[in-house]
């Protein structure tokens, strides 16, 4: 009898890419899925023999990008309630406290910080919570996103896409943050060129990303399966194999920390592994961008005062032992394996860059 593997390789035949992989050049891969960017584009989803890298082929254009992440936006906007929101920024406050809490823990005391892709900057909230002297830069190609961090955080702000090098921002970081980030981006080496050269000797990397294997399994059922595109509403266009990953890193000068995955439920339940219909990809409707463009003006800002949102009753003026205990209990991850076994909910990444290991 045939013990089941977890996770469960990918089956097909190999291609020839459209687009070469953007991590090792390779010109070849495996089709494990067929996606539409909502009724904006259609591609394949291309995973690289070589390095692991499931990636769009093609990849979108920086003009469907930004239409689909407006929809997106505003889609997501009018369904979760205000309420809900602000849940999502206090959880996102205790997780940046958390974070810097363990960096006090292994002797870290950063000064200067850089986050792309802030989304409302309450990670890095709870970060200068824990260092109140830190100094914060956001990076973001959205400007709406830049106004709310500056309003309501006081942040410094860059108007720019993270792919693109800024020298002026060369050696003058200790802390680079990229939470849920780059997953969306077209080409993960320019990012991580960019993330060496802005750190400071021994300069901190610090990244989450969903897992590769488990994201991709669900579009890989629905075209082995049903031989259907999936629906691809949020503009997710890598999946990360977890040793690609760190052999990508390490390659470019990065020293692991910490390098995990967690929150094993999602494998548990069968994701990466089970053949079920449960735990396929919606077919393409090729949901209408458009519509929801349209409606940018029924979007209501979200009013509120940050004092009030952050007056709980476990988080006083200061670090202390009930607001550690309180994130801990609501954010910790117990169970902790290696990302390279692709399994798991997310990769969380700490890596230190050195000077002597930078180009």
């Amino acid at each position: 009898m045939k013990l089941l593997q977890i996770p469960s390789p990918f089956k097909g035949v190999s291609t020839v890419r459209k687009e070469k992989c953007r991590i090792c050049s390779s010109e070849k891969g495996l089709q494990v899925g067929e996606v539409d960017y909502w009724d904006i584009a259609n591609a394949r989803l291309i995973k690289c023999e070589k390095c692991g890298l499931t990636q769009l082929d093609p990849m979108l254009t920086d003009e469907e990008t930004a239409k689909g992440c407006l929809a997106y936006y505003i889609e997501e906007s009018l369904r979760v309630s205000p309420k809900e929101q602000k849940r999502n920024m206090l959880r996102n406050f205790r997780r940046g406290y958390l974070f810097a809490i363990s960096l006090k823990g292994k002797g870290y005391h950063p000064k200067d910080v850089l986050e792309l892709g802030p989304g409302s900057g309450y990670f890095t909230a709870g970060l200068k919570f824990v260092f109140p002297k830190v100094k914060i830069t956001v990076m973001d190609i959205n400007k709406e996103t830049l106004d709310f961090n500056a309003l309501h955080h006081q942040y410094e702000t860059i108007e720019a896409h993270i792919e693109n090098y800024s020298p002026a921002l060369d050696n003058k970081f200790d802390l680079v943050i990229a939470r849920d980030i780059i997953e969306h981006v077209v080409d993960i080496s320019k990012v991580v060129s960019n993330v060496q050269k802005y750190s400071k000797e021994n300069g901190l990397f610090h990244f989450i990303t969903p897992n590769g294997h488990e994201d991709v399994w669900k579009h890989y059922l629905t075209f082995n399966h049903l031989k259907k595109a999936s629906e691809l509403l949020i503009n997710h266009v890598n999946y990360f194999d977890g040793q690609g990953l760190l052999n990508h890193l390490i390659a470019q000068g990065f020293c692991s920390i910490n390098y995990y995955t967690y929150n094993l439920k999602t494998t548990r339940k069968g994701r990466g592994w089970k053949t079920s219909e449960k735990f396929m990809a919606a077919i393409s409707q090729k949901k209408s961008s458009d519509f929801y463009v349209q409606k940018v003006n029924e979007v209501k800002e979200i009013s509120f005062d940050k004092n009030s949102l952050l007056n709980q009753w476990y988080i006083y003026n200061r670090p202390n032992l009930i607001t550690n205990f309180i994130c801990w209990y609501q954010h910790s991850s117990i169970i902790r394996l290696s990302p390279t076994l692709n399994i798991g909910h997310e990769i969380h990444g700490l890596f230190k860059i050195t000077k002597s290991d930078k180009a």
